[in-house]
């Protein structure tokens, strides 16, 4: 950008060459994707982005359940369970190339995974309902590994989980370090108390989908019937899900690689506990420990099974 300095570039990529640089804006680690520059256009953009009165924010760390949640807003508005034709990525603020959502109509589900210092300014102003949904931090690592492993392409990464895991513990992942999101997403509630925020838990809606969806409906001022929030429920299952987000979407962002699972998409498990499949004696040792002291204070029990 015209005026402004090149910022420092830190490679935080491993002995093995896997992992990503980044640059530091606004105190916040950035990948580099394209460049710098680019980078920091996207955000401008997103941060004067237009709000409107009647837009909804979804905002989640990666692989929390922001999709499910989106999807699940959408039929609460709608009244009904027809799946959004546009795929999320057209209403996500901060997707590389997808900054479309003023094409959207209203009213708008936007959803993102950047800090609430890099969403548009008038977000408090605006009095915007966001819902912010948490996951295990467990999962969170499994899911978020096997997104990145099954899209090489576009995240340049070939490490094994292990080496991963070191940088999601380092906080040297896209996305920065778990914890520091979610007690960023605390600190914004507590020092913006006429920003109306919704927290959820995956596992809570993964367990009582009904009841969550319900609580989701009231906040966003939704009159429901109970058959409703279950058809919902049912339509918002993750196989149901998975089908019409393969078959149904105009997608903006598409992965051309295949999961291992042999299907496209992002979509791959979804279920709590897939942890324990991944993550060693050794690993969840040390795990307990990080979770441990990034947490304290904060209140936050997480559900890991």
């Amino acid at each position: 950008m015209e005026g402004q300095q090149t910022p420092e570039i830190l490679d935080y990529r491993n002995a093995n060459g896997h992992g990503w640089s980044y640059y530091k804006h606004d105190g916040l680690l950035r990948p580099i994707f394209t460049t710098p520059e680019n980078d920091m256009e996207m955000i401008r953009k997103v941060q004067k982005l237009e709000l409107r009165d009647d837009d909804m924010m979804i905002a989640a760390y990666p692989k929390c359940g922001t999709h499910w949640l989106w999807e699940i807003v959408n039929m609460l508005r709608a009244g009904n369970t027809e799946y959004n034709k546009k795929s999320k990525e057209m209403a996500m603020l901060g997707a590389p190339k997808s900054e479309r959502a003023d094409e959207l109509p209203s009213p708008r589900i936007l959803n993102s995974h950047l800090y609430f210092r890099l969403l548009p300014e008038k977000m408090v102003e605006k009095k915007i309902k966001t819902i912010f949904i948490m996951r295990n931090p467990k999962d969170v690592s499994v899911s978020y590994y096997c997104m990145i492993n099954g899209m090489k392409t576009s995240f340049r990464f070939d490490g094994t989980y292990s080496e991963y895991l070191n940088l999601f513990f380092e906080g040297k992942i896209p996305g920065g370090a778990y914890a520091d999101y979610v007690k960023d997403w605390l600190q914004v509630k507590q020092d913006n108390p006429d920003l109306p925020v919704l927290t959820l838990f995956y596992e809570n809606l993964k367990k009582d989908p009904v009841r969550n969806i319900k609580t989701v409906a009231d906040f966003i001022g939704v009159s429901v019937s109970d058959e409703l929030c279950e058809q919902i429920a049912e339509a918002c299952s993750f196989k149901k899900l998975r089908t019409a987000d393969t078959d149904l979407k105009e997608h903006v962002v598409t992965a051309p690689e295949n999961w291992k699972e042999g299907h496209k998409g992002i979509f791959r498990k979804g279920e709590v506990g897939d942890w324990k499949n991944w993550i060693t004696v050794a690993q969840n040792e040390r795990f307990d420990d990080v979770i441990e002291r990034a947490f304290e204070g904060t209140g936050i029990a997480f559900t890991y099974e």
